[in-house]
């Protein structure tokens, strides 16, 4: 019993050590542009340009937004694996809690990119980064570049992506999804306090399987690309 519970002491104290001089939370700001598309004049203003991370400790919800077209939220918990996605465009407001079937579901819907070893490099909004050579046999783009940092007490926040094998948080990097290939960089950070109603919806959403969830966000881009 003793034992035990000195066990319990050591790794607290471990884990705690890990996180020490970590940011445990705040907010990321990040520019999105679309090198990769061909977009028209029409299609170039509707897309997104921005997108924001919030995060405190392990948990963080990512917003893509375009004015009051529409919202699209992922709250994830990297320690839980927990993954909730939101949607509002007019009257059409919905969400889903992805299952563990729906998660490898995604997963498997992600590019299979390979990375080079980490290198250094330079930082990004003051924090250290990690850099890395990105490449999928499968796209076209030939090699591009990501980099992710440390800094933040935030472990894995890229678990449920392609980089879910990359340690911490992305502050260069490209989503390829629903036919639009967005390069991300982050072009700012605040260090704040973060309260937990700030991961809480503040509309009323309709539950949707995830299925019916993806499809009618991939229908939202194939109206603004064709």
């Amino acid at each position: 019993m003793k034992l035990s519970y000195i066990l319990i002491i050591i790794l607290s104290t471990s884990l705690f050590s890990c996180n020490e001089g970590k940011i445990q939370s705040g907010e990321i700001e990040y520019e999105i542009t679309y090198p990769y598309n061909k977009l028209s004049k029409l299609m170039e203003m509707m897309l997104p340009k921005t997108m924001t991370i919030v995060f405190k400790g392990d948990k963080m919800i990512t917003t893509i937004k375009k004015g009051n077209l529409f919202t699209t939220n992922i709250i994830s918990n990297g320690t839980q694996k927990e993954l909730e996605m939101r949607f509002k465009m007019g009257s059409d407001i919905y969400n889903t809690h992805l299952k563990p079937d729906d998660i490898t579901y995604l997963l498997n819907s992600q590019p299979n990119y390979s990375f080079s070893q980490p290198k250094q490099g330079d930082s990004i909004l003051n924090c250290y980064c990690n850099h890395f050579d990105v490449e999928c046999t499968k796209d076209t783009i030939g090699v591009f570049p990501s980099a992710f940092t440390t800094d933040f007490a935030i472990t894995n926040a890229s678990w449920f992506s392609a980089y879910k094998g990359i340690e911490g948080m992305p502050l260069e990097y490209l989503i390829d999804r629903y036919g639009l290939i967005m390069k991300v960089k982050a072009t700012n950070f605040t260090k704040r306090d973060v309260e937990d109603s700030e991961f809480e919806p503040v509309v009323k959403y309709t539950e949707i399987s995830y299925k019916k969830y993806d499809k009618k966000v991939q229908d939202l881009f194939d109206v603004m690309l064709n």
